[in-house]
């Protein structure tokens, strides 16, 4: 690895062609190549001089707690070195050739991964309405946790956000492992627990009983723990702090009107435009009368409906009519769109 110093950013990286041309007008490239962001992360495509295809995770902090906690410990140097773990140990993971600093914010270079896509949007759209596909989607991701498990790997927080999958559904990859530890004896039960949510995550979808058949034939848990059992109480404490906990700062963050993971919001002259973004975070295109059915409302009950269906995706629930985006004029009225495609339906998270 090298160390590179190119206007106030420290890169650790391989090999600094990577970075030419594109780091030198980073700021243009993020601006019209961002695939996908939230309050904190822009994340963009880019090439190189040889046209490898990379994307940037551009991570600036907020708050001021979120810069004091970046100045000691950068999370793109922490996914880094989590990544050179899992690879050491035969685990399938993005290939990450550099990261860098400025201050407290960093960027992480990571090569893209020919042919694949985020778990969540091959579920619901790649594979949709395929259920041998999605029995195979289940068992490869439990020989995946399995692989780690048995190499006492621990990921304190994985979910279906960091994993991609072949678009034939033949192998997944982790990307953006987080705080990844290697411990000397076997995992404990608690030490496992973690790996369950990206199961827990397709509640709803395929029922627990049937996913633990598939965390056993893995190897996952061997004899000691009754996966089904555990995913009912997890997913049961799991409905429950969100009815009772966290919700109210969820939904208040719904109705913010910041962009970010659930949704962007777009400034008009005259209204505020709110588009709902797919289950797997990515942008989706505003809403017409080809894809949607446009209903007015008065404020109350366009507020409730837009959050009440934020409310369903998070629970898995079913939601008769999915809007699509939300606008607020200013002379008070209200136009809420509501999917007519079964694809973009599916995109937002409700397989009905």
């Amino acid at each position: 690895m090298k160390n590179v110093s190119i206007d106030d950013w420290d890169w650790c990286i391989d090999d600094e062609s990577r970075l030419d041309p594109w780091f030198r007008i980073y700021h243009e490239v993020e601006e019209k190549f961002t695939v996908k962001s939230d309050d904190t992360t822009q994340v963009f495509r880019v090439q190189d001089s040889r046209q490898r295809s990379y994307f940037v995770k551009h991570i600036s902090p907020n708050s001021i707690r979120e810069h004091l906690i970046a100045f000691f410990s950068s999370k793109a140097k922490n996914i880094f070195e989590s990544s050179q773990l899992l690879h050491a140990e035969g685990i399938p993971c993005a290939e990450y050739p550099g990261w860098a600093k400025n201050g407290t914010d960093s960027m992480l270079l990571s090569q893209e991964i020919p042919d694949t896509v985020p778990a969540l949007e091959y579920w619901f759209r790649t594979a949709a309405q395929d259920s041998a596909r999605h029995r195979e989607f289940v068992s490869v991701l439990a020989d995946l946790t399995a692989n780690c498990t048995t190499s006492s790997i621990i990921i304190p927080q994985i979910s279906l956000d960091n994993i991609l999958v072949r678009t034939d559904g033949s192998a997944m990859y982790i990307i953006n492992p987080l705080d990844a530890e290697k411990k000397d004896d076997s995992l404990s039960e608690d030490e496992r627990l973690p790996y369950l949510t990206p199961f827990i995550e397709l509640r709803g979808e395929i029922s627990p009983e049937d996913m633990s058949i598939d965390l056993h034939e893995s190897g996952f848990s061997g004899n000691s723990i009754d996966v089904a059992e555990l995913m009912h109480k997890r997913i049961d404490a799991l409905e429950e702090e969100i009815e009772n906990g966290s919700w109210p700062d969820y939904a208040a963050h719904v109705l913010e009107g910041e962009a970010g993971a659930l949704y962007r919001t777009v400034t008009k002259p005259n209204s505020i435009l709110r588009i709902r973004n797919t289950i797997w975070r990515t942008a989706l295109p505003e809403p017409d009368d080809s894809n949607s059915t446009p209903e007015d409302f008065h404020d109350e009950e366009a507020e409730e409906g837009w959050i009440d269906s934020f409310k369903a995706q998070l629970l898995r629930y079913h939601c008769a009519k999915v809007p699509l985006s939300w606008e607020q004029f200013e002379d008070g009225r209200n136009i809420v769109r509501f999917a007519t495609n079964y694809d973009d339906i599916l995109a937002c998270g409700f397989n009905q």
